[in-house]
């Protein structure tokens, strides 16, 4: 009950410095500014995405439940809650599920040897698989930079134009040479780490940053929609990847896992399968 009553006065307290020293600040917490346009952002597409309506009451909600976590996090962590078993276990599982995924993509292109001219054939030949009935247009900007990104998001908060702003700014080169065109993307080639929050969105509005698998800082604007038109060569190309590689002979990767059981030690017996 001690522990309830100190979150709500350091809310109280949060709350109040918000109100009182800046009317464009929503909250500051652990020297983390979160502006209102920030936060109405991300409150909007909350109610978007759970299919909810807007009211004063749901806003306040929003914003407690917002910073209940952050509190409850810090508190957590200080408790040393991570060495808890059962979350230690979590945590673990989330890793060890990750790097499995990244290697296993990695290790298949490089072992079934997919050249880029062996992917386009591919594409030319079976273009229809390719055609979708809706794609997003998105525009981007993306930076190595945690620092970089927050100070982007600001000017595009504020009115900038994130084409100009890749343009100069983004450190992927694709990006920079076409003004921040990402292109058109389908569901199903989008990233997991924003593609509920794209479906979510209306055009014009402004996601992230989301820090991706290639270590950048991405900032996403949804431009717009297509219909009926074919995915790109770069877009399709992670799917013609996936489907070459499911199509190869299976004897390579069954003799890369031989290769990997005993360079690793491991011991089985196939024999212990054949149980009644």
């Amino acid at each position: 009950m001690k522990r309830l009553i100190l979150l709500i006065l350091v809310l109280i307290t949060v709350l109040s410095c918000g109100r009182n020293n800046d009317s464009n600040i929503m909250y500051v917490f652990k020297g983390e500014v979160v502006s209102v346009s920030d936060f109405k952002g991300k409150y909007t597409l909350w109610l978007r995405r759970n299919g909810l309506d807007d009211s004063k009451e749901m806003r306040e909600n929003y914003l407690m439940r917002e910073l209940s976590d952050k509190l409850l996090y810090e508190a957590g962590m200080k408790e040393g809650v991570e060495n808890i078993p059962e979350i230690a276990n979590k945590i673990t599982d989330f890793k060890r599920k990750n790097v499995i995924d990244y290697m296993r993509r990695k290790t298949k292109k490089e072992l079934f040897s997919i050249d880029d001219e062996t992917v386009k054939k591919y594409y030319l030949k079976h273009k229809d698989e390719f055609h979708r009935d809706k794609l997003h247009r998105l525009y981007a900007i993306r930076t190595y930079s945690k620092k970089s990104a927050t100070a982007i998001l600001e000017q595009l908060r504020n009115g900038a134009s994130i084409r100009m702003l890749s343009a100069r700014f983004s450190d992927d080169d694709t990006l920079s040479r076409n003004n921040g065109d990402w292109g058109l993307f389908s569901e199903d080639v989008m990233d997991e780490l924003w593609k509920k929050d794209v479906l979510s969105s209306l055009p014009g509005e402004i996601l992230g940053p989301y820090l991706d698998s290639d270590n950048f800082y991405t900032i996403i604007e949804v431009a717009g929609y297509a219909y009926k038109r074919h995915l790109s060569f770069l877009r399709a190309y992670p799917l013609i990847i996936e489907k070459l590689v499911n199509s190869q002979d299976k004897e390579k990767w069954n003799s890369y896992q031989n290769t990997m059981i005993s360079e690793y030690g491991a011991k089985i017996n196939l024999n212990n399968l054949d149980w009644e």
